[in-house]
Order: structure tokens, then C-alpha cells, then sequence
């Protein structure tokens, strides 16, 4: 399976009638994200490791990268990770298809954004700068 798949199924169930719909909606979104993220960093030499661990590293591996056209990525991939964890835990807040079309379009965004980023930043400062930081931290060996 590739990560867009996960962009794909987002926008479909974004498209549905139920607030279970629009809430795995945003945790698909939130996926496609992070598994597009993922096999950047692991293409280019970087494990993130996997389970939870992982998704604390990509954020603040790419926050903490040393580049700050980069770093401000990590901040978004963590906002669209927050926004995942209300609509999949936090169920006795109601949950609108609008807030599922905005988890779903910042995905998007995030991944054309990150690839417009990569025109002018060379992949290799970004993945090294986040090992760096991943491993000063002692998150990755």
C-alpha cells in the first residue's frame, strides 16, 4: 500500500453523511501524512522507528532540523496529528464535516508544500539535520 491511498480514502469518506465518516476522514488524512513523511525520511537513510515513537520523530525531526523553511512542517504534521487524536478520541465533542474538510485539505497542502520545498531544498540537509536532532536526543541510534 502507498501513502496516497490513505489521501484517497480521506477524501472519500470526507465526501460521506455521518460524523464517523468525517472522523476517519481526519485520521486517514492524518496517516497519509505521516506515512508520506515516513518513507521521505526512510528513502533517504532515516528509520523513525515505528509505533508511537515514530510520530514524535517525524515532527520533531523535522522541527528541530536546522533549516526553518523545513522546521515549519513539523509543526504542521503535529497540528494535523492533534487534530486526528480529537476526532478519534475526544467523542463526546460533536464533529462537523467542514472541520474534516480542513484536517483533509491541510494534508493535502502538507504533502504538495513539502514537494514545492524540495525544489529548493535539498532532501539530504533536511534528513540530516533531523537525524542530527533525533539522534543528540537519543531518539534514534
Amino acid at each position: 500500500m502507498i501513502w496516497s491511498e490513505f489521501l484517497t480514502t480521506a477524501e472519500r469518506l470526507f465526501q460521506g453523511t455521518t460524523e464517523a465518516d468525517w472522523r476517519s476522514a481526519v485520521s486517514q488524512a492524518y496517516y497519509a501524512v505521516f506515512h508520506f513523511y515516513r518513507d521521505f525520511f526512510l528513502a533517504r537513510g532515516l528509520n523513525l522507528g515505528r509505533s508511537g515513537q515514530s510520530h514524535f520523530n517525524l515532527y520533531v525531526g523535522l522541527l528541530h532540523c536546522g533549516l526553518s523553511a523545513a522546521a515549519r512542517f513539523g509543526s504542521r504534521v503535529d497540528d494535523l496529528r492533534s487534530e486526528r487524536t480529537d476526532a478519534d478520541y475526544d467523542l463526546n465533542q460533536s464533529f462537523t464535516q467542514s472541520l474534516a474538510g480542513t484536517a483533509v485539505g491541510n494534508a493535502k497542502k502538507l504533502v504538495n508544500d513539502f514537494q514545492t520545498l524540495l525544489t529548493t531544498v535539498p532532501a539530504a540537509q533536511i534528513v540530516a539535520g533531523a537525524k542530527k536532532h533525533l539522534q543528540t536526543i537519543g531518539r534514534v541510534p
